[in-house]
């Protein structure tokens, strides 16, 4: 009997056969279509997230270089005050010693034993100075070297 049904309403039976399959396949359709939907909005929403933390980083990497500049400027600042101020204590020192030279090489204008002292503490006075000075400009130029380290590796 099912079988002499089955042949009797076999359209209607492959119509529903159908019927099920294509909603099957449109469940299945639906599900896929809402697992890539759900794939899109992962990826956009990593896609955001790394350029929050991209955004992020570079802000605090500005930060941390302003405050690196803030803090040598002040560093700077610190040091040229200390410069001026030994600057002022060695040209106070300089007008102390031009005036003690002036004095001597008056008295030496009237003692020879003397002009002859004068001359050897003057020659060695010299020679002093002009070791001073070659050590200065040494450290100088070695400044200079340093400077244009640091320029060049700005760039």
């Amino acid at each position: 009997m099912t079988i002499s049904l089955l042949v009797r309403f076999w359209r209607e039976f492959l119509i529903l056969l159908l019927a099920g399959l294509l909603c099957l396949s449109l469940v299945i359709h639906d599900r896929q279509s809402n697992k890539i939907d759900l794939i899109k909005l992962s990826h956009k929403q990593e896609a955001t997230e790394l350029r929050a933390n991209y955004e992020a980083k570079a802000r605090q990497i500005e930060s941390e270089n302003y405050e690196k500049t803030i803090n040598a400027i002040n560093e700077a600042k610190i040091r040229e005050q200390v410069i001026v101020a030994d600057n002022a204590d060695a040209r106070a020192a300089v007008n102390s010693l031009s005036d003690t030279i002036d004095k001597l090489a008056s008295n030496a204008q009237t003692d020879a034993e003397y002009r002859i002292e004068y001359a050897a503490t003057t020659g060695q006075l010299l020679k002093e100075c002009s070791g001073s000075i070659t050590e200065l400009a040494k450290a100088a130029d070695g400044h200079v070297n340093d400077i244009r380290l640091l320029q060049q590796s700005r760039r």
